[in-house]
C-alpha cells in the first residue's frame, strides 16, 4: 500500500508538537492537593496598607503554597523568585462578575488573551488569602504570543473588593523558548514583560498606568534572586 506522505509528515508534526507541549507544561503535584486556606505567609513577605489595595503578597504561590521559582530552573545557578508586580484597580466594575469580565476583556483587547502550554496552578495572596489564577483553562496563561516562542506572559489572581473598587494583582514575565537538550521555556526579563504589558493595556483598553510602587521585592543573594526586578509593581487603573 502505497504511503501518503502529506499525511505522515502531519502526523509526525502533531507528535512532535504534542510532545513539547507536554515537555513545557507543568510538572504536577504528587499527592493529595494542599488546602489553600491553610497558606501563611512567611514574615516580610506580604506589603501592608497599600491605597486602594490593602495588604499584598509579594510573590506568586504555587499549588503546593510555595513561592513560585520558575519550575525549579536556575537562572544563572540562582534560584529565581517570581514577583507580583502589577496591580489592576477597576473603580466602575459593581460585582466580581463584571470585574472578571472586565479585566478578561482588557487581556484580550491588549493583545494578551489566553494562550495554551504554560503552568499553571498559581495563586495570589490579597488581603488575609489566597486567590486562584485567572486564565483559568488547563495550560493556559495569559499571553502575547505562541509557546513556542519567545513571548511575555502572566496570570491574575482577583477580584478583591477593597475600598477602592475591585482589585487584581499579577505576575508577568517574559520567556525564551528552549528546544535542546531538554524542552522549556528559559527565563529572560521581569522588567521588559511589565512595561510591555502596562503599555498594552494603556493603549487598548479601559485600565490605564497609574505609577508605581516600591514593593522592596527584590533579592540579590549567593543563592537566590529576582534578577531583573525592580522591586516595584505597576499600578493600573480604569478610566471608565
Amino acid at each position: 500500500m502505497p504511503i501518503n506522505r502529506s499525511a505522515l509528515t502531519l502526523s509526525v508534526a502533531a507528535l512532535s508538537a504534542a510532545l513539547l507541549l507536554n515537555a513545557c507544561a507543568p510538572a504536577q503535584s504528587s499527592g493529595p492537593a494542599l488546602d489553600p486556606a491553610t497558606f501563611v505567609p512567611a514574615p516580610g513577605e506580604v506589603f501592608t496598607g497599600i491605597d486602594d489595595v490593602g495588604d499584598m503578597g509579594l510573590w506568586m504561590i504555587t499549588k503546593d503554597l510555595k513561592n513560585a521559582t520558575w519550575l525549579g530552573e536556575q537562572y544563572k545557578g540562582r534560584t529565581l523568585r517570581e514577583p507580583v508586580n502589577v496591580i489592576l484597580i477597576d473603580k466602575f466594575a459593581t460585582t466580581p462578575e463584571q470585574a472578571t469580565a472586565r479585566m478578561l476583556d482588557g487581556m484580550n483587547k491588549a493583545g494578551y488573551g489566553p494562550k495554551g502550554g504554560h503552568s499553571t496552578g498559581y495563586s495570589g495572596y490579597l488581603n488575609g488569602r489566597l486567590y486562584a489564577q485567572y486564565p483559568q483553562g488547563n495550560g493556559e496563561a495569559f499571553s502575547d504570543g505562541n509557546w513556542w516562542q519567545s513571548n511575555n506572559h502572566g496570570r491574575m489572581f482577583g477580584p478583591v473588593k477593597t475600598s477602592g473598587g475591585y482589585v487584581f494583582i499579577g505576575a508577568v514575565s517574559g520567556e525564551d523558548f528552549r528546544l535542546l537538550p531538554n524542552p522549556g521555556h528559559p527565563f529572560n526579563n521581569f522588567m521588559v514583560a511589565r512595561e510591555n504589558f502596562a503599555d498594552k493595556l494603556t493603549a487598548n483598553t479601559v485600565f490605564k498606568k497609574k505609577g508605581y510602587i516600591d514593593l522592596k521585592a527584590k533579592i540579590d543573594t549567593a543563592t537566590e534572586t529576582t534578577a531583573d526586578h525592580d522591586g516595584c509593581a505597576v499600578i493600573l487603573v480604569a478610566r471608565e
